[in-house]
């Protein structure tokens, strides 16, 4: 491929008369790398640079790698499932005084994280005197 190189000269009324590779700028906006602009071939072996690196993963030792990964269970969201894994459940306003949420932060919380994410079965249910339980499980 043999590229044309367009010199053009800058008027002598501006700071400097510098003469601009007009080619090297559209190169440059086009994506052709200097090599190609230039006529060289590339190095054997080369690779494009627009090709994605892949990163290598840390090497694990043997011990962590068979070892079942332990439930933390001093997190809000532990604490708001042993809630629901209540025998009677927990109410949004119980939850909200628990934790310092507010209503819709619980609902939330409820539906976004522990149902969505997580895929845990929570279910409501309206109780006289108590009003909308939810719970995990049966």
């Amino acid at each position: 491929m043999t590229a044309k190189i367009a010199k053009t000269t800058v008027p002598a009324d501006e700071a400097s008369s510098t003469t601009t590779n007009v080619a090297a700028e559209a190169g440059a906006a086009t994506g052709v790398t200097k090599a190609v602009r230039d006529g060289k071939k590339a190095k054997p072996g080369a690779t494009p640079s627009t090709t994605p690196k892949t990163r290598q993963k840390p090497a694990v030792a043997d011990g962590e790698a068979n070892a079942e990964r332990k439930a933390r269970t001093d997190t809000k969201q532990a604490k708001l499932i042993a809630m629901l894994q209540a025998k009677d459940g927990a109410t949004v306003e119980e939850i909200a005084a628990a934790f310092g949420w507010q209503a819709h932060t619980v609902r939330g919380s409820l539906y976004g994280a522990l149902k969505k994410k997580l895929g845990l079965d929570v279910t409501s249910e309206k109780i006289e005197g108590r009003g909308r339980t939810y719970r995990i499980g049966s």
